[in-house]
This record gives structure tokens, sequence and C-alpha cells, in this order.
């Protein structure tokens, strides 16, 4: 599972951390918060918030690349760890939760792992929750345009589907970022509709694709 890495994903045989992500949203979260301030300088945790979930972005992404080539990382998230490395956070995994892919696998990424985790830091760090599901989207769509398969575009394609989130969520918050546009439209030329609050951090500019770039 070395392509996992480029989605900042390490699978490993005794998966270990400094904190697993149950402790992050809850009882740890503000020394994660200190950790992501004094690595990025990051003036708040409204900030901080954000920019740890543009990193948590490229778990959720790994788990749909590992869906679209059949397979799943079916841990809970109290299995899944951070570790710095040269001063950035990413994901250490236990291989044993591999499996093949299920029918309903895709569901399970939206309302097992990238919900919970939303929903905990959009109001443990008061940000919106468009501006993280957003972080997510970033990575997924650059994820899907880099596929060519089948299964890759039938998921691509179900993750725009409302009943996919539902009732946990009423609409599909990926089809929302495409303001109109089809995904093809979107992969070319990629946007978003709200600032991830990057350009907050010292010595950062707006991201070329922020809405509030000119």
């Amino acid at each position: 599972m070395e392509e996992l890495e480029l989605f900042q994903v390490k699978v490993r045989s005794g998966a270990h951390g400094f904190m697993d992500m149950n402790e992050a949203m809850n009882s740890r979260f503000p020394e994660l918060m200190k950790e992501i301030t004094q690595t990025t300088g990051a003036p708040n945790e409204a900030v901080a918030t954000s920019v740890f979930m543009r990193r948590f972005g490229f778990f959720i992404t790994a788990q749909l690349y590992l869906a679209a080539h059949g397979k799943m990382w079916d841990g809970p998230l109290d299995e899944v760890y951070l570790e710095t490395t040269e001063g950035n956070i990413v994901f250490v995994i236990d291989e044993r939760f591999i499996r093949e892919r299920r029918d309903d696998d895709l569901e399970t990424v939206l309302k097992h792992y990238a919900f919970p985790v939303v929903e905990a830091f959009r109001q443990a760090g008061h940000v919106s929750k468009i501006i993280l599901w957003e972080n997510l989207w970033g990575y997924i769509i650059w994820m899907y345009g880099m596929q060519t398969t089948e299964q890759a575009q039938k998921d691509a394609e179900s993750l725009l589907v409302d009943e996919l989130w539902q009732p946990e969520m009423k609409r599909s918050f990926f089809r929302q970022f495409l303001k109109g546009r089809s995904f093809e439209e979107a992969k070319a030329d990629y946007k978003r509709i709200t600032c991830c609050l990057y350009k907050e951090l010292p010595n950062t500019d707006k991201c070329p694709y922020c809405p509030l770039a000119k």
C-alpha cells in the first residue's frame, strides 16, 4: 500500500502515533491545535482547525482511492493515528483493517469517517462545516482527476447524489461545490466556493483557486 503515501497515509503493522483521531476530536483537541499553531503560525483555533482538516482531506481521499481499486480500510477512528513528519501531520493506519470492497463502502467513508470528524472539528474550532467539507473535496477531485477506471468514474458520480449522504446530511456537499458545472468541467478548472483560511497563515497569500483571489 505504498501508493497511499501519496495521500500522506502510511500503512503499517502495529500502527501508532502521538495521538489518534478519536482523541483529536475530543479530549486532546487543544493539544492538537497547539501543535498545529506552533508548526504553522496559525493565529487562532479556527485557522488551525481548517489547516488540519486540509490534512484530513488526504485520509478521506486515500479511503476513496482504495475504494476505486476494490479495497477498503474499515478500522475505527481510534485506530487512525497522527504522526509528525518534517513539520507536517501524516496519518498512520494498521494494515490488518484492509479488506475487499463492499457495496456500501462509499456511504461508510462519508458517514463513519468524514461526517463525525467534520462535525466535531466545526464545533470545537468554530469553523463553517462548508469550509471543512470543501477542504476534503479539494483533494478528492484531484485524486479522481488522476483515475481513469470505470469504477473511479462511477464512484465520483455517486458522491454527487443526495441519497448517498442522507439522512445524516440533506444533500451532497460535493455537488454544491461544482457550482452548476459538470464534474469534468470542475476537474479541468478547479475553483473553491469558500476560503479555507490558509491565507491567514504568516507569509502566505491566497491560493490560486480561492474565491477571494482576483
